[in-house]
């Protein structure tokens, strides 16, 4: 009998098993040196064999070193697990499940260097003789990136190896200064985190770089209640922060880095351009907070069983700020119940069911019973119920739900099922291998996607789809993406590809003729596409269909520029066609304030610089009313300053700016009180 919650499965190299997927983490240190009792799964618990690891740790000089670390982390458990050597350096672990795993061994600042890609298969036992030797120190200080001042009690959290297996954690002293020594690897991945403020990663360190500085923005967080048409507060209800894309807790990056980190925010679809980056339950007395959030504009919504749901109006916090005082009220609604039956009527089990509200951030799920029922309570509002079966096409109704009564409604699985044939072919007639076929119905009641790869030949098959009208679109590595908007025929279709076209280019600082990193590259044509560029200026973008581009290029401490650009056919399908080297003025650094007609500082306002003012450049004022506009191009400039409450106006004069560097003393009075 296999614990509960057991993952098992069958690698190239062996079995593989992530046990106690649902249980109760256990103690991953054991006292006695001997991992037994260190949380591994039993062989009776598992139902396989076991594995049994031993081993001896040597200083560099050959004595041997009781009490290092030995840690093992892999496919058996993850993150890694640790037991200490003896007093003679020995160590021994029974019980591993069978397994790929990373043995890494460290006392101090001496460390042994990793041993990757570990095979335990059942019944097997494996014996290593572990050298240390000393390793670098990874060092670093964490300050606020405002203020500049120290940061106490910042976790920094290491993780080493490919996939992160192996964790380590320290602290900011006083000074704001963190230290771990015994590094082993020329590249570490760090992240940085205190409270009331953002998390900062993930880091890259090396090991022949300075000492880190890490810069941590200040967090801002809503407060507010939640309540229903009487007043009364809402318990339990969940409250969603919906911020810009971009906004949330994590800065965005390629990857996380590490397998023990913050979470990426989770876009919401047709969230209307919004993403769903914290979440909060309301208490007994209907009060909420949404903490670590980044400065910028969020919709609070609320949710509950018993009402429909309700959602605030845009917010506007600043970092180190906390927004009081928001009020969500809720109205009861409708129960809208349903069932799912098929073309005879007969009620299907087990069909998830989805619900949509026009004015729900995310979607409401259910499942069907044996009849076929299900029912979602607390529904107002135009709203979109689908069942999603697992191999047929959705069936899908709009309603509008205006009162409190029960509302009921029925939808029916078609069963006549249709297959798309065709061939992808290129420009001479040659059919195209591998190109990834997308089939999207036109019909909104039977809302099914399907997806499938052309073979050898060119040719391709979709099954399970309702009946026409389709969309369909194409890609390959090698050619343009395409597609047809209205496919009609079920057979005969023919989707011509033609050759994608590989774009490049440089971008170089006028004054010193190096490449720029991260200048945002944006082509605007028959598709829209970015990038950045890397460390040495340059980027790549490939694919790319013919035909007129615009092309802009702009960075926060330089003046953007724009190209337009022709994408011609290439006459060989490896010639990229290159962009001449463009070079980017540097500008300089606007500091100043913003204050009201009595001289109060505003915080929230926007500041940008230019006649009229370049809002898309702008930037917001901090709750002491202080702005940082960079990339200002050298001369003359006007700085003007706008808010919803005080009104709008500019500087005095001109401000002169000069490029690389800063022009403090920027004053900008607005017209209103910035508050009662």
């Amino acid at each position: 009998m296999r614990a509960a919650g057991a993952i098992t499965g069958l690698l190239v190299l062996g079995t593989f098993m992530i046990p106690g997927t649902y249980v109760a983490k256990l103690d991953p240190r054991a006292d006695s040196g001997v991992a037994g009792s260190a949380g591994v799964v039993s062989p009776a618990e598992v139902g396989i064999g076991t594995a049994t690891l031993s081993g001896r740790v040597y200083a560099d000089d050959g004595r041997p070193v009781g009490g290092a670390v030995v840690s093992l982390g892999g496919s058996g458990f993850w993150p890694a697990r640790s037991i200490e050597s003896g007093a003679d350096g020995r160590f021994r672990w029974a019980g591993i499940p069978p397994g790929i795993y990373e043995l890494r061994v460290a006392k101090g600042e001496l460390v042994a260097p990793p041993l990757e890609g570990l095979i335990l298969d059942a019944g097997g036992r494996r014996v290593f003789a572990m050298r240390l030797a000393k390793g670098w120190t990874l060092a670093g200080r964490v300050r606020d990136a405002r203020t500049g001042a120290p940061i106490h009690q910042a976790e920094v959290t290491v993780a080493s190896g490919a996939l992160g297996l192996h964790v380590r954690r320290t602290r900011s002293d006083r000074r704001g200064e963190f230290e771990l020594v015994g590094v082993v690897g020329d590249r570490q991945t760090l992240y940085v985190d205190a409270d009331d403020y953002l998390v900062a990663g993930p880091l890259v360190q090396l090991s022949d770089a300075p000492p880190l500085t890490v810069e941590l923005q200040r967090a801002a967080r809503i407060e507010g209640e939640v309540v229903d048409g009487d007043g009364r507060p809402v318990a339990n209800a969940i409250v969603r922060a919906f911020g810009e894309r971009g906004a949330g807790r994590v800065p965005a990056a390629d990857s996380l880095g590490v397998t023990a980190g913050p979470v990426p925010p989770i876009t919401a679809p047709g969230a209307d351009s919004l993403a769903f980056v914290g979440q909060a339950t309301t208490g007994r007395d209907g009060r909420f907070v949404l903490a670590r959030l980044r400065p910028g504009a969020y919709t609070v919504a609320a949710s509950h069983d018993a009402f429909a749901p309700a959602a605030s109006e845009r917010l506007r916090v600043a970092g180190g700020v906390a927004l009081r005082g928001v009020r969500i009220e809720m109205q009861p609604g409708a129960e809208l119940a349903g069932r799912v039956v098929d073309e005879r009527g007969v009620g299907l089990e087990a069909i998830p069911v989805e619900l949509r509200g026009k004015d729900e951030r995310l979607p409401r799920m259910a499942v069907t019973a044996s009849d076929g029922s299900f029912s979602f309570q607390g529904v107002r509002g135009e709203v979109t119920v689908t069942a999603l079966p697992y191999d047929l096409p959705p069936s899908r109704r709009t309603l509008p739900i205006d009162d409190d009564a029960l509302v009921t409604v029925e939808l029916t699985l078609a069963t006549a099922l249709y297959t798309l044939r065709g061939r992808v072919v290129d420009e001479r007639g040659f059919g195209i291998g591998g190109a990834l076929l997308t089939v999207e119905s036109r019909n909104p009641s039977t809302p099914v996607r399907r997806t499938a790869k052309s073979d050898s030949d060119g040719t391709f098959s979709v099954p399970a789809l309702p009946e026409p009208p389709f969309a369909l679109s194409a890609e390959h590595p090698a050619f343009s993406s395409t597609g047809l908007l209205e496919v009609v025929e079920v057979d005969g279709v023919v989707v011509t590809m033609t050759a994608g076209v590989t774009f490049l280019g440089e971008v170089l600082d006028e004054w010193n003729a190096k490449g720029l990193s991260d200048v945002r590259v944006a082509l605007a044509g028959p598709v829209e596409v970015e990038t950045k560029t890397r460390r040495d200026g340059t980027f790549v973008l490939r694919q790319l269909p013919t035909g007129t581009y615009d092309v802009s290029l702009s960075h926060a401490d330089y003046e953007p520029q724009s190209r337009r650009v022709v994408i011609e056919p290439a006459r060989y399908v490896d010639r990229p066609q290159e962009l001449e080297p463009v070079y980017l003025k540097p500008g300089g650094v606007v500091e100043g304030h913003v204050v009201d007609v009595n001289r109060d500082p505003v915080a929230g306002a926007e500041v940008a610089w230019g006649d009229p003012p370049r809002w898309d450049r702008g930037v917001r004022t901090d709750a002491q009313g202080g702005f940082q506009l960079r990339g200002v191009p050298a001369g003359a400039v006007w700085i003007t300053a706008r808010h919803e409450v005080a009104g709008e106006s500019w500087t005095s004069g001109p401000v002169q700016v000069r490029p690389l560097e800063t022009s403090p003393g920027a004053l900008v009075r607005l017209p209103d009180p910035a508050s009662e």
